[in-house]
């Protein structure tokens, strides 16, 4: 709005209500702001352009090529107002991206499915020389991919000697995971420079705006189970003989209400086993869904909310490789919020029925232990 002449943003695929919805973007706004202030940038994400041609020469995309483009004149017959299909050309421009071993394809194919999205394309080497051929430009500009240095340079085309394909990203230390630079491209006077820069530090704070005691109460829970548990287990087996032996010469109940008192006894001790497995349980969800770097060695984050669950926290990510690795899982079409909720809750009532349910060892050995 303050630079409408020189100033242009193009849409990516993270720019539509399913992508905003499915990750913190909506929470966000409701949270901060109004509905209506959601539906807004909406309207505004499907304004924008999904192209642009720079200087006569860039093509500038968010995600990549498509079997569906063949000349700049298919990007003026697309319908941008609305939501991105799953598949199409308004799909992969959004979507697509190149072949890992861009420029050394053991394939002929100049479009492959790409399974790492679970929509779009892979384009090739030679599916982007035949397009900037085709249209008389010189490379292609697009971001979509985090990159180390924050960008990446492609191999350069055979009749121009330029990259055919440069990545761009330009945010630094992506999802505070990565610990990746980012990069701004510079053309001006026919010379093009790239600038790298750092993240900053900023303040941390839990996912969904849960307040602190709230995300606490399973930590507190599991810990209390586990002092009444080691309050239970404190006493030897010897240690309670020695002390049923001199209360059976002091005083001999009945039978009855022995064993009745027994089984309450037990039941309860077995209660508590419960409890801590309950809370361990909705501890464990509480890790997953926090970054909280002090759970790391290293001072960098766990992979927790990287889909992994605990198997994340027990792995401190160290290369970026590692954390790009561990973050597929999001770069995928995600599904809708309705069926990611109704799985994770699937998950957390599996688990709490198995933690209810299942035979504790421990407890009923100090169960048989207090009562013997």
């Amino acid at each position: 709005m303050w630079y409408p002449d020189t100033f242009f943003l193009l849409r990516g695929n993270h720019e539509c209500r399913h992508l905003t919805d499915y990750f913190t973007f909506k929470i966000e706004c409701r949270h901060k702001y109004t509905e209506l202030v959601y539906d807004a940038c909406m309207e505004s994400f499907c304004s924008l352009p999904l192209a642009a041609v720079m200087n006569k020469q860039f093509l500038c995309i968010h995600g990549g090529l498509s079997p569906e483009l063949q000349t700049l004149d298919d990007l003026k017959k697309i319908d941008r107002f609305r939501e991105p299909p799953t598949h199409g050309l308004m799909c992969d421009l959004l979507w697509a991206d190149p072949l890992e071993e861009f420029g050394q394809e053991k394939t002929n194919d100049l479009f492959v499915h790409n399974h790492v999205r679970g929509c779009s394309y892979f384009f090739s080497y030679h599916a982007a020389c035949q397009f900037l051929e085709r249209n008389n430009l010189l490379s292609i500009i697009r971001a979509h991919e985090a990159q180390d240095a924050g960008y990446r340079m492609y191999r350069k085309s055979k009749t121009t000697s330029f990259p055919s394909v440069m990545t761009i990203f330009s945010a630094p230390n992506y999802l505070d995971l990565y610990n990746n630079k980012a990069a701004v491209l510079k053309y001006e006077n026919n010379i093009m420079n790239i600038r790298q820069f750092n993240c900053t530090p900023h303040p941390f704070w839990l996912p969904n705006f849960m307040d602190v005691f709230a995300w606490s109460l399973p930590f507190v829970g599991e810990k209390i189970t586990d002092m009444l548990i080691a309050v239970l287990n404190v006493c030897s087996k010897e240690e309670l003989a020695e002390d049923d032996d001199q209360k059976l010469l002091e005083d001999k109940p009945l039978v009855d209400d022995a064993e009745q008192r027994r089984i309450v006894i037990r039941n309860k001790i077995m209660a508590v086993g419960k409890m801590s497995r309950v809370f361990s349980v909705l501890r464990e969800n509480s890790e997953r869904v926090t970054e909280l770097k002090s759970l790391s060695p290293t001072g960098k984050l766990p992979l927790g909310t990287l889909a992994l669950g605990m198997e994340g926290l027990r792995t401190a990510i160290t290369t970026f490789e590692d954390a790009k690795r561990s973050d597929l899982e999001n770069e995928r079409f995600p599904p809708t919020r309705e069926i990611k909720e109704q799985m994770m809750k699937e998950e957390t009532d599996n688990k709490l029925r198995t933690a209810v349910n299942e035979q504790d060892e421990l407890m009923e050995e100090v169960a048989d232990t207090m009562l013997e």
